[in-house]
């Protein structure tokens, strides 16, 4: 008499099963990292809007996303003012490797590579990280679920992000769509543990069938400054030349945007 429901739990239990492991803290972060990292080739250009105090400094930069010898890559780089034109990050990873990154600054006329300790170093004094410009380095991180939250009508799992090396940051709580990977926020505690930066994710559009935010901000709680990042001019799928990947080629990178 007791068998048509216990076959029908069965039944909810194996469909069950994907979503429960689909969900686990591990399978989340890198469903959010696919999302801010797309694998189409994709090229944009950035305004970049850094407030400190009652002053408000305004950047454009271009920026490209690729593929190069069989890793990822991203770069990006400075057109105006023309002071700072030309000023390059590079940022390229190879899978299960922690990112590679270098660095052009026009008046040295020298590339740096950056070290992966460096990378939650500020770039150019902003509230942005060269992390927050590349890659969410995922083999550096160890990742616990910190529950179901409601984030302004919007139903998130919450993700806390413990970096190896934790001189900047203690941790890193992330609040993401559980179905699509799309952050809503991500909180950065400093090393004594008191909430320092609020990074959100905004005016989501799907540019070539890729969900983009096309607005990106990074507040400092603790100074009250910040850094906005808004995107225009996005397309997916247009190939890249190699060269722009090029560690030796940096000094020539702002040429590729008019």
């Amino acid at each position: 008499m007791h068998k048509p429901s216990v076959i029908a739990a069965l039944l909810l239990l194996a469909l069950n099963a994907p979503a429960r492991a689909a969900d686990k803290p591990e399978a989340l972060l890198q469903r959010m990292q696919a999302w801010l990292e797309p694998a189409q080739p994709s090229t944009r250009r950035l305004t970049v809007n850094v407030r400190s105090g009652g002053e408000t400094a305004t950047w454009t930069a271009g920026q490209a996303r690729g593929p190069i010898d069989g890793g990822r890559a991203v770069l990006t780089v400075l057109l105006e003012p023309k002071d700072l034109r030309g000023t390059a990050l590079l940022v390229r990873q190879q899978t299960g490797k922690a990112p590679e990154e270098w660095l052009y600054l026009p008046y040295l006329r020298r590339v740096r590579k950056i070290v992966p300790v460096d990378e939650f170093e500020s770039f150019l004094n902003t509230e942005l990280t060269y992390a927050d410009l590349g890659f969410v380095n995922l083999a550096d991180r160890a990742v616990t679920g910190l529950g179901a939250a409601n984030l302004d009508g919007v139903a998130v799992m919450q993700l806390q992000e413990v970096p190896k090396d934790r001189d900047t940051f203690s941790r890193i709580v992330s609040s993401v769509v559980p179905a699509t990977g799309q952050p809503i926020k991500r909180e950065y505690y400093d090393v004594a543990n008191r909430l320092w930066k609020v990074g959100t994710f905004e005016n989501v559009a799907t540019v070539h069938e890729v969900p983009t935010a096309q607005r990106i901000r990074m507040e400092d709680v603790q100074t009250g400054f910040g850094t906005e990042l808004r995107a225009t001019d996005i397309a997916f799928g247009l190939p890249i030349p190699p060269a722009l990947f090029d560690p030796a080629q940096l000094s020539k990178a702002a040429n590729a945007w008019p």
